[in-house]
Parts: C-alpha cells; sequence; structure tokens
C-alpha cells in the first residue's frame, strides 16, 4: 500500500491546488448572465457595475444596499479602493443624461475568504454615492433571517454578451435559477470544485441560464426581490445541470450587518 509522508503529502497537495486553480480560470470562474432578458431601466437600479476607475472596464457586479455600502465578491476587489468606481447602470437617465457614479472608500473583505477556494466569497464596499435623491435606498433588500432558502431566484448582471467576441453589455440582463442543495452541487461539480460545507455557499443551476465572465459579484434575488446570493464561481457557462456558486447572504447576514454598523461613521 502507497502511504504519504510529509513531503509527498505536500507535492500532492501543491498539484491540486494547481488543476483545481487551471480548471476554475480557464472555465470562466468570473461570470456572466447567458440566456438572460434585458431588465428595463430603473427596475434594478440597486444593481451596479464595478468598472477599472481609469478606463472604465466592467470588471464585476455589485449591490447597492444603501447610500453608504454595496456589496459584492470578495476576489472582485483585489487591488485598492481607488482603482474601482461603481456605476449604475440601471438608473434612468434622460437622454444624454450621465449615469450616477460612487467612489469606493474602503474595501472590507470577509475575513474567512480563502483566494484558492472562494470560500466566503464577499466584501462590503463603504461608498460615497454621486447622487442627490437616495431616497429610494431607505428600503432594506438583506433577507431578514439565515435560515435556508430554496426554489427560484434571479440572476442579474452586466457580463459577457456572447462567449466569442467577449463583449460585456451596457444593459442589465437577468435569467431565472432554481436553487440546489450542496449535496447536488458536489455530485454535479465533484469534491474539488464544489463549495465544502462550512464555506458558507450556495448553488443554483438555470435551464440554458447562468452567470459566466464578467457577473461576479452580482446579486441573486430571490422571494420578495431579497438579495440571497452573490455570484462567485462555476466550471462552464450554461452547461445543462452544471451548477454555479454563489456565496450566501443569509449565512453572513450578521457579519454584513455588524459591519455596515462598525463603517457606518
Amino acid at each position: 500500500m502507497f502511504r504519504m509522508d510529509c513531503e509527498n503529502n505536500a507535492l500532492v497537495i501543491l498539484i491540486v491546488g494547481i488543476v483545481l486553480n487551471c480548471l476554475l480560470v480557464d472555465s470562466g470562474r468570473v461570470k456572466r448572465v447567458i440566456g438572460a432578458e434585458v431588465v428595463d431601466c430603473g427596475i434594478q437600479p440597486r444593481v451596479a457595475s464595478l468598472q477599472n476607475a481609469t478606463s472604465s472596464q466592467h470588471l464585476c457586479g455589485a449591490t447597492i444596499l444603501s447610500p453608504h455600502f454595496a456589496l459584492t465578491a470578495a476576489h472582485c476587489v483585489q487591488k485598492n479602493e481607488e482603482d474601482y468606481i461603481l456605476q449604475l447602470n440601471n438608473y434612468c437617465i434622460p437622454e444624454g443624461g450621465k449615469l450616477p457614479t460612487a467612489t469606493i472608500k474602503k474595501i472590507i473583505k470577509h475575513e474567512g475568504f480563502d483566494p484558492v477556494t472562494n470560500a466566503h466569497d464577499l466584501a462590503l464596499l463603504r461608498i460615497t454615492l454621486h447622487l442627490c435623491d437616495k431616497s429610494w435606498l431607505k428600503e432594506s433588500i438583506l433577507p431578514k433571517s439565515s435560515f435556508g432558502i430554496s426554489g427560484k431566484c434571479t440572476i442579474y448582471g452586466y457580463g459577457f454578451q456572447d462567449l466569442d467576441t467577449k463583449e460585456t453589455s451596457t444593459e442589465l440582463l437577468a435569467g431565472s435559477l432554481t436553487l440546489v442543495s450542496l449535496d447536488e452541487c458536489r455530485s454535479a461539480l465533484g469534491p474539488y470544485v464544489a463549495p465544502d460545507y462550512d464555506s458558507g455557499m450556495m448553488c443554483a443551476v438555470g435551464d440554458g441560464v447562468d452567470a459566466c465572465q464578467g457577473d461576479s459579484g452580482s446579486p441573486l434575488m430571490c422571494a420578495q426581490g431579497k438579495v440571497e446570493g452573490i455570484s462567485s464561481y462555476g466550471m462552464s457557462c450554461a452547461v445543462p445541470d452544471l451548477p454555479g456558486v454563489y456565496t450566501s447572504v443569509g449565512v453572513h447576514l450578521n457579519w454584513i450587518r455588524d459591519t455596515m454598523k462598525a463603517y457606518d461613521r
């Protein structure tokens, strides 16, 4: 029988890590909405485009929680605050007007975020929203409890419109997904790709609909329009019966509330 000593064990872990990283990067771990429909302006104005502050290139999605905070995936914000800007592409403006933006004052990643496995893949952004009327942000879109959810949800995003051209969408896209259990997710994705049970993640699958390049950080909204998930990663885009992986907002609800309270000064 083969028996691994410490050196061989470390080598195996290194090899598995490299293979896993290649699988996830090459298969489109950064995500976008495929098979989706265009959302009319003003329907989901909280869903923002996280952009490069210099080039205005779309990078990820984000959700405006309040005039002072936005929510995205931690792996989307690996640089400094001044490198990013938020643009509210679904906010209705008159012809010739400029879309409202928000500057990022502070990036607060979850302390349990693992850049290899993407466990606890969420970050709060302390923002300054450059908009006079913020009254429409009074109602909270966070879930009221951390209890498990099930059923249909909607994924939103500004990611690639076409995998061949790699052009992102300036219009908000939306598609319907069904939540699946972590057992089903592990069965479909395998143990090296599917999230661990204690990773704070969840899975959802669609019929020809999925998140893909450009949609990481975008919200998965479920019952009563509450943000229940954050697009994180997946093996591919819109492959039948292959779930995508999302950060569970419910699991991290106390962290989100406590962090917003701590930085809302």
